[in-house]
């Protein structure tokens, strides 16, 4: 186990997890309407749906006392600037963008959990690690439905738009989930 979390430092990082996946939630919803393919239309539905219900899963581990739950549910200035950054730079048919976008979401929200669990103990937190656990598998289910989306599409995505989320990706990937989730 890395360095563990105080309790402060544990409930703000779950305030957070329920942040991004509000903001995921926000988003996944905002590309059903551009979609086109009945499919990449359901799947992405599905994941907003799937957001939505872990950010409220997220929300009840809050704690309730002073200063309350909705008091630790904010983002980091590193996750606004990312958040901000993930719309698709066309309002036009964007289907990879939106799902290669969303896997990055997904990816980031597991690897930060995961880093999560492996700061505290099932002893310490076992409604956390329940919760945690329950969250990584049905993230894990999401990302395979994006992928299946990806791997049928027959659209391409043009080279600015490649490049704009390899950059997103790198960035992610150059930040351990306690720089990403730590306010600076």
């Amino acid at each position: 186990m890395t360095a563990p979390l105080s309790a402060p430092e544990s409930a703000r990082r779950v305030g957070t997890y329920c942040w991004l996946e509000q903001q995921a939630f926000a988003c996944f919803g905002g590309w059903v309407t551009s979609l086109t393919d009945p499919v990449a239309k359901l799947t992405m539905l599905e994941l907003g749906e799937h957001a939505a219900w872990r950010a409220q899963r997220w929300y009840e581990l809050l704690p309730t006392a002073p200063p309350g739950a909705d008091a630790l549910v904010a983002g980091t200035a590193v996750l606004e600037a990312f958040v901000v950054a993930l719309a698709p730079a066309s309002e036009h048919e964007h289907s990879l963008e939106a799902f290669i976008s969303a896997e990055l979401v997904l990816e980031l929200i597991d690897r930060s959990v995961a880093d999560h669990l492996d700061r505290t103990t099932l002893l310490a937190e076992p409604a956390l690690h329940r919760i945690a656990e329950i969250v990584r598998t049905d993230i894990a289910g999401d990302l395979v439905g994006c992928r299946a989306v990806l791997r049928a599409s027959q659209g391409t995505l043009d080279r600015a738009a490649v490049d704009r989320l390899a950059g997103h990706r790198a960035a992610l990937e150059a930040l351990s989930p306690l720089d990403l989730l730590t306010p600076s």
